[in-house]
């Protein structure tokens, strides 16, 4: 079945209204990953309050982001899946609508456990929506420089999402409280269903059997969960050894029964032809070490202002905006040139040694709270490293795919970059608590707070630093200029 508009060049054919109709379908499909990023900045401000009002553990604290990314990240490969044989704009409808429904549940938790389940009702929404646009942007404007703008704006919007998660996490904890941050997420899930149905192209891979890889990403989404809940389990109390490695056996055996699912499946969730593509792989590694690295980064942030520097809820929140606002203005203006000029290895390895140079100057932070000496430049610098690294890296991941797995290559590096950002969560609380878990053995709990809670923050921000190193490495050996990229810029449509 023929899909119009189906390309950039054929609406800007058009004239005058097929440039507004690409601004709309852009400025709509933009809108999820703005919710994306609103809902993790604004859910990482009020983690504190979540903590104290709850009464969770630093354990379980971690599972109220963490259970959203892996969800995320083990359904994002089906929803990529789903978006091309069903249709990308109905799968985009349908994840935006499961999403405003999780919010709903969420606000009216009040206890941990619904909060977590339904944080992972989310993360579900959030994954058939996030392959589906940025498929339905892949095949609507043509691959170079129209292309890297596209996607360029696309991640910007999810630096604007993240500024404003953090202006109003501030706001909403201090003068409501924490469970209308996600009340706020309603009125965006319904302006994007309404919009949708106007300015966003239905589009779909050619007729193919509609074969669904269910068992699928329930295994590699088990994997995920599995793998997580074993690094943050092995510093509890009474953990034996034998039950930790048996969590890391487990864990593998349903990764392993993944690929061998997706090997013999007729149709698979991810048809392992794909991870031919080098660089595919490489980005979605990338990705993986830059998402964990970043929430990570973000989860110490958090507890170090306002536990050791005794930041309010609000001030914690005005002091990311600086940084958020940078990021975004970075994503939308600063990626796409550089991709464009230095190519795509060397803008990726840039933004993540930025990144890297903030968390290692956070490092500093300490009970004086110096803003302006210490924690604005070092949001900053790590923040700003993450706005030009995650564009570029999603630019590399579908750059030379098929237009027919475009879905599913959006989908495998979003797998890769929220499982990353779960995995980072979880590595950097274990750390944490292993600290935290020793200082109560060996000293009195106000000595405790003074110099063991402080240490332990600082071995999180090393994981989060080992991350961003790991991914810059990854992109500078990995990520290889193709000759098709000196063609690519010469073919520049106006937006």
């Amino acid at each position: 079945m023929k899909t119009f508009p189906a390309t950039a060049q054929q609406i800007l054919e058009r004239g005058q209204q097929g440039r507004t109709y690409l601004r709309l379908t852009l400025a709509v499909v933009s809108l999820a990953i703005f919710l994306d990023a609103l809902d993790v900045s604004i859910v990482t401000i009020a983690l504190p309050n979540i903590q104290r009002d709850l009464q969770l553990t630093t354990t379980e604290l971690q599972w109220v982001p963490g259970i959203y990314v892996l969800t995320y990240a083990g359904f994002q490969l089906l929803g990529g899946r789903a978006a091309d044989l069903l249709g990308r704009r109905r799968i985009f409808l349908l994840g935006a609508a499961l999403f405003g429904l999780a919010s709903f549940t969420t606000g009216m938790a009040h206890s941990g456990w619904l909060l977590i389940l339904a944080r992972g009702g989310q993360g579900i929404g959030a994954a058939l929506t996030f392959p589906a646009a940025v498929s339905i942007l892949t095949t609507t404007f043509a691959e170079g420089v129209q292309r890297n703008k596209a996607l360029g704006i696309f991640m910007a919007m999810g630096a604007a999402g993240f500024t404003g998660g953090v202006i109003l996490g501030g706001v909403v904890t201090t003068f409501l409280n924490w469970h209308w941050i996600f009340f706020l997420n309603i009125p965006v899930v319904l302006l994007i269903l309404l919009l949708s149905r106007f300015v966003v192209p239905e589009g779909r891979s050619p007729p193919r059997p509609r074969s669904y890889d269910l068992v699928g990403a329930v295994t590699v989404t088990a994997g995920l969960l599995l793998l997580v809940y074993a690094v943050t389990q092995a510093q509890e109390d009474g953990t034996s050894v034998v039950k930790t490695v048996g969590l890391f056996a487990l864990a593998g055996v349903f990764l392993a029964g993944f690929l061998l699912i997706e090997r013999w499946s007729k149709a698979p969730l991810m048809p392992l032809t794909i991870l031919r593509s080098r660089l595919l792989c490489v980005a979605s590694v990338a990705s993986l070490a830059l998402q964990g690295s970043v929430f990570g980064f973000l989860f110490i942030y958090t507890l170090s202002l306002q536990e050791i520097a005794h930041f309010s809820p609000m001030n914690t929140s005005l002091a990311l905006v600086p940084a958020s606002i940078a990021s975004a203005l970075i994503g939308l203006f600063v990626a796409p040139w550089f991709m464009n000029r230095l190519g795509l290895r060397l803008t990726s390895v840039l933004g993540l040694l930025c990144l890297l140079r903030g968390i290692a100057l956070f490092l500093r932070v300490d009970e004086a709270g110096d803003y302006v000496g210490t924690i604005l430049p070092s949001v900053v610098l790590a923040l700003s490293g993450a706005g030009l690294a995650g564009p570029t890296l999603s630019v590399a991941a579908v750059s030379r795919i098929a237009p027919t797995e475009q879905g599913l290559a959006a989908g495998l590096q979003g797998t890769c970059m929220q499982a990353g950002g779960g995995l980072g969560l979880a590595v950097t609380a274990a750390v944490v608590t292993a600290f935290l878990a020793f200082g109560h053995s060996i000293a009195h709990p106000s000595a405790l707070l003074a110099e063991t809670q402080f240490n332990g923050y600082h071995a999180g921000l090393l994981v989060a630093a080992g991350g961003a190193a790991l991914g810059a490495l990854m992109a500078l050996v990995g990520i290889q200029k193709p000759p098709e990229d000196l063609e690519a810029k010469k073919k520049v449509l106006p937006v």
